[in-house]
């Protein structure tokens, strides 16, 4: 059984610089993280080794917000995930030749900004802009949020914009599949797709990129949400209540089984 460290109880401390506590996690094991500033939020970057990187496959692009809502402390969205992330990095990086992930690994900024302007004031936003200019168009992108309460990981349900290309309907569709596929793997069969909230993922389908959402549900409120109802999870959110005791830690085990299968996916370019 997985036990939350009690490092994460500063994480969620309402004074924590949380950029810093990402980077000085990461240093301390040796891994560099250098932020990408881009129209006033803080991006993190994760290096790891080049010699973890095949240029045969595709890339993987993990992505989590860090920000929180202010006055929450963020337990659930989105320091669960982050969290996790941050336990995962180290163990890629230790990954011995000839091993290797193709994880692209970003820690983003200014997420809860879309809730009240748009995807275009999300943080990710100008990130996706810049993928875009330099030609990244072609990774896997999956974006994780608020993955601390439940047992039953949802790929978000996604209503893709009116008129949009048929290959990227198609592309698309592939990775959904893809994400699908190591769910399915990760907790003995049992995940679902719903509609849910946008994160990061709408500012890259806005910029023309395919991204999903993935997300934790307790099963009572999976089964409640497919009845109409809002499940206690997503009323928590943004709240007060949004705090360490809301949280499961079978929740940690089997996202940290949804990242070691995404780490050993390899889909051929």
């Amino acid at each position: 059984m997985y036990t939350i460290p009690s490092e994460f109880n500063d994480f969620i401390a309402a004074d924590c610089d949380r950029a810093a506590f990402i980077q000085n996690y990461l240093n301390r094991a040796g891994l560099e993280a250098p932020v990408l500033q881009m129209e006033g939020k803080n991006h993190i970057y994760v290096k790891f080794p080049q010699n973890q990187y095949n240029s045969m496959f595709r890339i993987k692009t993990v992505i989590a917000h860090y920000d929180r809502f202010p006055g929450s402390p963020g337990a659930n969205d989105n320091s669960a995930a982050v969290f996790c992330l941050l336990e995962w990095a180290i163990k890629l990086a230790r990954l011995a030749q000839p091993l290797f992930h193709n994880i692209r690994l970003i820690f983003t900024d200014g997420e809860e900004l879309g809730a009240a302007g748009g995807v275009a004031e999300q943080g990710a936003f100008p990130l996706a802009q810049v993928f875009r200019r330099l030609g990244i168009t072609n990774d896997d992108i999956f974006v994780f949020d608020c993955m601390g309460r439940g047992d039953v990981p949802i790929l978000t349900q996604t209503i893709l914009p009116p008129k949009i290309p048929a290959s990227f309907v198609k592309e698309f569709s592939a990775l959904e599949q893809r994400a699908a596929t190591f769910l399915q793997t990760s907790a003995n069969g049992r995940w679902f797709c719903l509609p849910c909230n946008y994160s990061d993922n709408a500012s890259f389908i806005a910029n023309g990129i395919p991204a999903v959402a993935i997300t934790m549900l307790p099963s009572l409120e999976v089964n409640a949400a497919t009845q109409g109802q809002q499940p206690q999870t997503w009323q928590l959110l943004h709240t007060p209540g949004d705090n360490l005791a809301s949280l499961t830690p079978k929740s940690f085990e089997i996202f940290h089984n949804i990242l070691n299968n995404l780490a050993a996916l390899k889909t051929l370019c």
